[in-house]
Order: structure tokens, then sequence, then C-alpha cells
């Protein structure tokens, strides 16, 4: 009984991490917003993001790594794309100065058929969104058009199958193997960064690599490739 109780709302809160929509989907992006906030400014650094260059930021929601990587190009321009309307407003709200200034704009669309013309952006970036992508290789290829030659992809999973086996945090050794079950039962498929490195070699990228951190959460990855 009590499961049946829980599980309604259990689903409105997995249904809404994939696609935020209505009361429910806007306070969910607000949280994601906060939780991911460490996980995006590790991509960054990881980026090697300059000054003058123009970003893509796929699956943007609420618009924090849109402003971040902002304040990391003032002589750039950031982009921000959502299939969610409460995610792109909220972005647009997260960052109404740099859009009114000309240098940020976020977009309604989606990872499959990105809404910009072939080789725009110096960096393309998706932090936590990879696992919703309904088809990854369409995306990662979309990824590739838009990026100029020599631009970067970066592919950033707070949950992977990098998480420390040996000596797993407590988060990891409470959560962790429960959490990526249900996951992977939910139809997310939960992935290594030699995997994921894989698969942008088979889009096109070169030079490709990741970096880890499997104490963190369940196991941050990102996978980076140049096109």
């Amino acid at each position: 009984m009590i499961g049946t109780l829980l599980k309604k709302p259990l689903e409105v809160v997995e249904t809404n991490f994939r696609k935020p929509d209505g009361t429910a989907g806007r306070l969910v992006g607000h949280l994601m917003t906060l939780q991911h906030r460490s996980l995006t400014v590790w991509t960054i650094e990881h980026m090697e993001v300059r000054r003058s260059q123009r970003v893509l930021d796929v699956g943007c929601g609420g618009g924090m790594a849109v402003k971040l990587l902002s304040e990391r190009t003032p002589q750039g321009f950031v982009a921000g794309v959502d299939y969610s309307m409460d995610m792109v407003s909220q972005a647009v709200r997260r960052n109404a100065d740099a859009i009114a200034r000309g240098r940020v704009e976020v977009r309604h669309g989606d990872s499959a058929a990105l809404p910009y013309d072939d080789a725009g952006f110096d960096h393309v970036s998706a932090i936590e969104t990879f696992y919703f992508w309904p088809d990854p290789m369409r995306g990662l290829a979309e990824a590739h058009r838009v990026l100029r030659p020599g631009g970067q992809v970066a592919i950033t999973l707070e949950m992977s199958r990098e998480a420390a086996a040996d000596d797993p945090s407590l988060v990891q050794r409470f959560f962790g193997r429960q959490f990526t079950e249900r996951s992977e039962r939910d139809g997310l498929h939960i992935l290594s960064g030699a995997e994921l490195t894989g698969m942008l070699a088979e889009a096109g990228f070169r030079n490709v690599r990741f970096v880890a951190e499997p104490r963190r959460s369940l196991g941050w990855v990102c996978a980076l490739g140049q096109k």
C-alpha cells in the first residue's frame, strides 16, 4: 500500500527529470539547477572556453550552465536549447541581462534537430542530459554539424559506470546500485567513459578522451572530443 502511494509522486519527479513540465516541472528545474551547479562548474573547467568564443549548451534546463558560460565568454556568445518550454522560460529569466545585451539566447529545440546553422560554435556542451536524448548518435551528429572545425564537444553525466567500485562513497554504497538499476529499468542507458568516447569517435570526433571523478555522486564523467 505504501509503495503504491509513493509510486505516483516518484513517477512525477522522474518524468520531470526527463522533460520538466508545469508546476512540478518548474520546481524540479530549480532543484536540478542547484544540484548540478558543482557538476557544471567542473565540466566548464575542462572545456577550455576562451573569452571570445561561441558556445551552445544542449538541454540547458534552467540556464545555469548558460549563465556560467556567458561569464567565461565576455566577448563571445552563448546559446541554450531545451525541449521543455518551461525550462526555456526559466533559462530566459535567469539570463535576462545577458539576453538584453545580445550575448545570450535561449531557444526551444532538441538534440536531434538543433536550430542552428552549420559550423557556428566553438564548443557544444550537454550536462546531465545525454541519458534523455531519444537518438544519441543523431544528437552527436548534430553537435558535430554545428561545431566549427577544431571545435570541442563535452558530454557530462553525473551517473556513470565510472563510480568507485573498489572504494565507493557513502552515497554510492547505499544508493548507487539500487538507483542505477532502477534508472536502467526505466530506459536510461548508464554509460562508462570508454563507451561515451567510443560514441564520440563513431560520430566523427577526434582526440576523444574522458575525465572522471569516481567518488562524486554516482560517478561523474565528462567525455570530450574535437571536430
